[in-house]
């Protein structure tokens, strides 16, 4: 009796000994399946954030470009104004003593200028239409 006791303590023990060997291997085949996966998964965030990164330098440097081309743009306005109020100048300059058909040069230039004024504010973006 106590050698069929011992036998099946012997059996317990050994099934106990495999059991744990191959509960090992498995949590280890485990392990590295999930170690691999995250590591992929990690490359291809990696991957998908460099592709965010050139996409917004790609952005960042076409609005640098659109900003100057408007800056180029309203020192061409600016210049063309200034250009239009030295010439209103030399014309109100030119003018003796105010007499009607004189006043009528300055009304004309006026609304001239303020025509060119319109236009230029009809180009320029409002800051509403920027946002």
């Amino acid at each position: 009796m106590a050698r069929v006791v011992q036998n099946l303590i012997y059996r317990v023990i050994v099934s106990a000994i495999v059991g744990a060997v191959v509960a090992g291997g498995l949590i280890y085949l485990n392990n590295d399946r999930l170690i691999k996966s995250y590591r992929a998964e990690q490359v291809m965030q990696t991957e998908q954030q460099d592709i965010t990164n050139k996409a917004l330098m790609e952005a960042s440097d076409n609005m640098a470009s659109a900003i100057t081309a408007m800056e180029s743009e309203n020192a061409q306005r600016f210049a063309d104004l200034a250009d239009a109020l030295s010439d209103l100048e030399t014309k109100i300059d030119a003018i003796p003593a105010p007499t009607a058909p004189y006043l009528m040069e300055i009304t004309d230039a006026i609304a001239a200028l303020g025509a060119k004024i319109d236009a230029i504010e009809i180009q320029a973006p409002t800051p509403t239409e920027s946002e």
